[in-house]
């Protein structure tokens, strides 16, 4: 049972964590340049979740979730990358007290890539963004941000004097060049052999010494003419029909079906194919075919092992919760299922088990009950006795309101026995039914009830009972006042005594959570304390100091 109650508890809060967010803006600054073409990519928990490109005004305006790791790429093609870490983890109480966090701006500024600089210390993130506990609050990782500074700093600087030596013309040459080769680079990747010479050849011309250029340019050149080749199909059938059962037979051996069987498929296709292509393919759909039947079979068992493991589950829950025959039917029905059978033919035992055991148990109740009846009846009849004997020798003395409630009493116990009534009927017909007499024994009752209540501490039934006393005949009034009066004065004694435990219980909490500097979870416990005790100036003047230290949350602005 516990076990889905964390589960649920997680559940909730992690609905909660999702509800929240951080705010991150600010600007991108491409140092002379304009920031159009530049790119945040965004990870979460180390996937890609988001390539986001930034405009002419190098704006941005980001939201992170809750209970989760970024890291912000800040690029463009011929600058150096940025690297940004951000934490969102909160505590749970702090998301449920006071979860709106300021936002944080970010200017971050971007060089240009420059040949001869060690960019090493760009590798790592540049700054560190994370949740502080006694601030309440998200701030930089001030000892990692001095670690790294001074040589993010020489690093910069020694940029921008190359940048300086080389000037505008060569700063200019340098963006063109990192840019036709980044393009380039991204065309060789889509195939594109063609456009990926024709921006290497530009960048070339640019830096006639880039050796590695020439050799890319060639690579590419032959995966063109390499195209090229192979469209003129007529010419070459047979180096293609070779070429497409060795790279067939590879994809076989590498157990690569599927491509194996499209180049076969390929191969056969050609007018010059033998017998050998249509063999295998007739291999490899066999293949496949037995390879689907084995994953349909995994997935039937799988399917009927997830079938087996909820019904486990609820068939355990059932038992936690003592609903021994839903459970029962639940591991018979798991029996069916002809997996793991141990388990549940073991709880089968043990509900057996179970329910001998209750059975004797209900058997031992039973007669203990018998037992415990018996002495009961026994004790009443004694009590019965001693009443009757007390109402006897009051009816002698002609005691007969007295000598009424004691036959009351006595019948009220009921035995079974005639006399308490019959009795009861001779002293009414003493008092000849009269309303006043009759009035007199409900006095005397209720103020018996009243005493015997305030003696049991149940302050509030002797009231009523006083006071119904009261109501009925004005005997004894300064005394039943009295009384009430007293009454009055227990009951508020304890609904003070009541309220002062909670609120030195709230105070306690918010006090030790002030001392730990966990400001929104001392203001969530003064607030409670101020509930039981409105006015209580100590509990407002902390309460004050809290939220005074709370609201000392400010928008952060960083630069980068």
């Amino acid at each position: 049972m516990n076990k889905y109650i964390l589960l649920w508890v997680s559940l909730f809060f992690s609905q909660i964590l999702s509800a929240q967010s951080l705010n991150v803006n600010g600007s991108l600054v491409i140092d002379n340049a304009s920031s159009e073409g530049a790119r945040i990519v965004i990870l979460r928990n180390n996937i890609e979740l988001e390539r986001r490109e930034i405009g002419k005004k190098g704006r941005f305006d980001l939201k992170f979730g809750l209970g989760a790791d970024y890291r912000l790429f800040f690029e463009k093609d011929g600058y150096v990358t940025k690297i940004v870490n951000i934490n969102t983890d909160v505590p749970d109480e702090i998301v449920q007290s006071n979860p709106d966090f300021p936002p944080v701006k970010l200017i971050v500024t971007l060089l240009p890539h420059v040949e001869g600089v060690d960019l090493s210390i760009f590798d790592q993130a540049i700054a560190n963004l994370n949740y502080n506990y006694e601030l309440d609050d998200f701030t930089f990782d001030k000892e990692y941000s001095i670690k790294i500074k001074d040589r993010i700093a020489k690093t910069e600087q020694e940029i921008r004097k190359m940048l300086a030596q080389k000037g505008s013309e060569a700063l200019a040459r340098e963006q063109l060049f990192a840019e036709l080769t980044g393009k380039g680079e991204r065309a060789f990747t889509q195939r594109h052999w063609q456009e990926a010479i024709d921006h290497w050849s530009k960048a070339l011309q640019i830096k006639p010494d880039k050796k590695e250029l020439e050799e890319k340019i060639a690579i590419a050149q032959k995966e063109y003419e390499r195209e090229e080749a192979e469209k003129s199909v007529a010419a070459q059938n047979a180096r293609t029909y070779k070429m497409l059962i060795a790279s067939a037979d590879s994809l076989l051996a590498g157990k690569n079906y599927t491509a194996a069987k499209e180049k076969f498929t390929m191969a056969k296709s050609l007018p010059l194919a033998d017998e050998y292509p249509s063999k295998k393919i007739t291999e490899i759909d066999a293949i496949l075919a037995q390879l689907a039947k084995e994953k349909q079979a995994a997935e039937a068992l799988q399917e009927r092992i997830a079938k087996y493991k909820q019904i486990i589950a609820d068939a355990n829950q059932e038992f936690q919760q003592k609903n021994y025959d839903a459970a029962e039917s639940l591991y018979r029905e798991a029996l069916t299922l002809n997996y793991e059978k141990e388990y549940p033919e073991n709880q089968l035992k043990a509900i057996a088990a179970i329910r001998k055991e209750e059975s004797d148990k209900q058997k031992q109740e039973e007669a203990a009950r018998k037992q415990q009846e018996e002495l009961r009846r026994a004790e009443l009849m004694a009590r019965y006795k001693q009443i009757i004997a007390t109402a006897d020798a009051a009816f002698k003395t002609e005691n007969y309101a007295i000598a009424r409630a004691h036959y009351t009493e006595a019948d009220q116990l009921q035995t079974g026995e005639n006399y308490p009534k019959n009795k009861i009927k001779e002293i009414d017909n003493i008092f000849n039914s009269g309303k006043y007499k009759q009035r007199l024994a409900e006095f005397n009752h209720n103020k018996k009830l009243a005493e015997q209540a305030l003696g049991e501490k149940n302050y509030a039934g002797a009231k009523v009972y006083y006071e119904k006393a009261a109501s009925i005949l004005p005997i004894d009034k300064e005394e039943i006042q009295k009384k009430i009066a007293e009454v009055n004065q227990l009951i508020e004694a304890e609904r003070l005594a009541r309220q002062n435990k909670e609120y030195q219980i709230q105070i306690e909490k918010a006090d030790q959570a002030y001392k730990e500097k966990s400001y929104a979870i001392a203001k969530f416990y003064y607030q409670k304390a101020l509930e039981i005790k409105k006015d209580d100036k100590y509990a407002q003047e902390k309460l004050g100091e809290v939220e005074k230290l709370i609201n000392e949350r400010t928008e952060k602005t960083v630069e980068l």
